[in-house]
């Protein structure tokens, strides 16, 4: 067995043992994203409250007031600088929706991530993109809450963002990156999942993540399954999207179970960067 191979078997048999014993050992959730996903657990938030917890972290006010000032949000509103005026008017789903996106970029500045950076730069652009894919067709759709579907959008592939890091601990792995991409192909639907599951976030977006390579178009996934898989390939999918790729995609199962035809899915292709950037997604 060469080098490569044993720092391969040796990378894959420690995540396995971390799999079964439930031991992901990932960075933890910011503690601002703990406590606003904690307030937003109760029936009886305040805006203000929110407001303050949110104004903890400036780079997560700063987003929210981004958000809440795009033309997605703001309708017929004036601009606003006050964040409590801002919770309100995005509603309570997207400042969780938010808080996520924030912990995704704090999770970027890791020590571990750096160290891989030009691995991972393509999936940080790549969860952004799906994101806002997400969250465009559960609006279109109506079949899920759309900062629910943005939040299994971004955190889609964090499986593969957490190999990419463990694998800086084995150097020769990167001596083949064809082995390299085709463990973390495999691995990364199982350790997303689990990893989901540590963040404890709802069970429909750890299903969504653990089945989003073998959903089939046989079956009945469950909506959140479908806008995943639908995403993805409303994001890999060259702009603009011409008639017969928008055709394509609109024959597809997930598509024709979200009731979405070509002319809604070239619609939301072409304004795929405008909906990432009003979001707020980096």
């Amino acid at each position: 067995m060469s080098a490569t191979q044993q720092d391969a078997f040796t990378l894959v048999q420690g995540l396995a043992a971390d799999l079964s014993a439930g031991e992901i050992r990932l960075p933890s959730l910011p503690r601002t994203v703990v406590r606003v996903r904690n307030a937003l657990s109760k029936p009886d938030f305040s805006a203000a409250e929110l407001a303050r917890l949110v104004g903890a972290e400036p780079a997560l006010a700063g987003a929210i007031l981004s958000m809440a000032n795009s033309m997605t949000f703001r309708r017929a509103g004036r601009e606003t600088t006050d964040l409590t005026v801002a919770i309100s008017r995005v509603g309570a789903g997207m400042v969780q929706a938010a808080a996520m996106s924030f912990a995704l970029r704090q999770l970027r500045a890791g020590a571990a991530f750096k160290q891989v950076e030009h691995l991972l730069a393509p999936e940080w652009r790549c969860s952004a993109r799906v994101a806002a894919a997400c969250f465009a067709l559960a609006r279109a759709s109506r079949r899920a809450k759309q900062e629910e579907a943005m939040v299994v959008g971004l955190i889609h592939n964090v499986g593969r963002i957490y190999l990419y890091s463990r694998a800086a601990d084995y150097p020769t792995v990167f001596d083949s990156e064809d082995s390299l991409h085709a463990l973390v192909e495999h691995w990364h639907p199982g350790v997303a999942r689990a990893i989901v599951e540590s963040w404890q976030l709802p069970a429909e977006a750890a299903e969504a993540v653990a089945h989003q390579e073998d959903a089939s178009d046989a079956g009945n996934p469950f909506p959140m399954l479908d806008l995943l898989t639908l995403a993805r390939a409303l994001e890999e999918a060259p702009v603009p999207l011409v008639e017969d790729t928008a055709s394509a995609l609109a024959n597809r199962a997930d598509a024709r179970r979200l009731g979405l035809n070509a002319s809604v899915l070239r619609e939301h292709a072409d304004a795929l960067e405008e909906t990432r950037q009003a979001l707020g997604l980096g």
